[in-house]
This record gives structure tokens, sequence and C-alpha cells, in this order.
């Protein structure tokens, strides 16, 4: 099966969560979004604990951010958007460029540098 990078707003989507469990995908959680899951979970008043056994659950792995997503991340920004503002989606998109994976995500026109980037009904169609 395929590889899939997820990007924090699929987190909120518990039919393709729910789906993601028994698909035999690899899905991978950037650390960088796992970060902003951690600061929306907490901002809800909910422990970064319920976070991880949640994705422990859906079968979702965080993926350590490291130097080659960090070079990734700023060779995609040049002569793109303002990197100060997205800095976040292009260390996430670029573990999903490293990965030769599918970029999952509810807002793919920040992604639309990457070669394949889906939204999560695209992915859960049978084919």
């Amino acid at each position: 099966m395929a590889t899939l990078v997820l990007d924090t707003n699929t987190l909120a989507n518990s039919v393709f969560l729910e789906w993601l469990k028994d698909s035999g995908h690899e899905a991978l959680l950037p650390a960088v979004a796992f970060m902003e899951a951690c600061y929306h979970t907490l901002k809800r008043r909910r422990s970064v604990e319920d976070l991880q056994r949640a994705l422990g659950a859906a079968g979702i792995t965080v993926l350590p951010f490291d130097s080659d997503q960090a070079a990734e991340a700023a060779v995609a920004s040049i002569g793109r958007w303002d990197f100060a503002q997205k800095a976040r989606d292009y260390a996430i998109g670029g573990a999903a460029k490293l990965q030769g994976a599918t970029m999952v995500t509810e807002n793919t026109r920040d992604f639309a540098w990457l070669p394949d980037v889906k939204r999560p009904r695209e992915v859960m169609r049978p084919r």
C-alpha cells in the first residue's frame, strides 16, 4: 500500500481516521504537524497523551523532523509564497516529498508544489 503523509487538518476528519485504521496504508504525521495538533489539543484542554493515543489507534506514526526535511522545505519555498507565513506547510510538504508519499490535506493549494496531493475523500475512494 501507499505511504500517506498527513496534514494537521486531516486529524479532524473522523471518517478518514476510521478508514485509515484498516486501510493498510502507512500513515505518517510530520513532527511539525504533530506540533500543530498538540497546540490545538491543548487549547481544547485535552492532553497530549490523549492525542498520542488517538494517533496510535488510527495507526499514525509521527515522523521526526530532520535536516533533510528542513533543506527540502527551504528549497521548495524559493520563488513561492512568503516563507514566514508558510514555513510549517513547507516543512510538512518536505516530509511528503522526501518520503515519495501522497500528501493528504484539505488545503491542497498550499501544497500545490508537490507532485501528489489529495484530499482525504479522494484517498478513500475505491479504485
